[in-house]
């Protein structure tokens, strides 16, 4: 079941497109690039197909499906991108669809969760204000596709 008013949701429904499209789909997951403003190369959202909000509600087989995926998309970001680390983690506050947040830390990033976080949020005021440009959606597309290929092979 989809619910309408979840971004995720639509984004599953093909109302809304990630840059690239689908990289990745099995029966219970979709891996796909964060949306516009895309914040940096290689964000990727990894979502429930179904609409859940708690991890607790998974079924044994969403729950065991899911670590392959972390692991085969983080693997395939670091041959791709190139990252120093690659943060996953899930808020769930906004969008509370079950899912999770693959954000590649460049070099050029401060380390350290909070501190990455802070850089993200001026990134992305600067960018509101003409100040900085995030990543194309055509870059972005670029991305999901090489990451696509590679989980492909995996």
């Amino acid at each position: 079941m989809l619910v309408d008013e979840c971004l995720a949701c639509r984004v599953l429904a093909g109302k809304v497109q990630a840059p690239g499209g689908v990289i990745y789909e099995d029966d219970y997951w979709v891996v796909e690039h964060s949306l516009n403003p895309v914040l940096l190369p290689g964000y990727l959202i990894i979502k429930l197909k179904r609409h859940c909000e708690h991890l607790a509600q998974l079924t044994p087989e969403e729950a065991s499906a899911l670590g392959g995926i972390i692991q085969n998309t983080c693997s395939a970001l670091s041959q791709i991108v190139k990252p120093a680390k690659i943060h996953v983690c899930s808020w769930g506050e906004q969008v509370k669809h079950i899912h999770f947040h693959i954000i590649p830390r460049s070099s050029t990033m401060p380390i350290g969760n909070l501190k990455l976080l802070i850089y993200l949020r001026i990134k992305n005021l600067l960018n509101k204000l003409g100040l900085s440009k995030w990543v194309s959606d055509a870059e972005a597309a670029e991305i999901s596709q090489q990451v696509k290929q590679i989980l492909l092979q995996i």
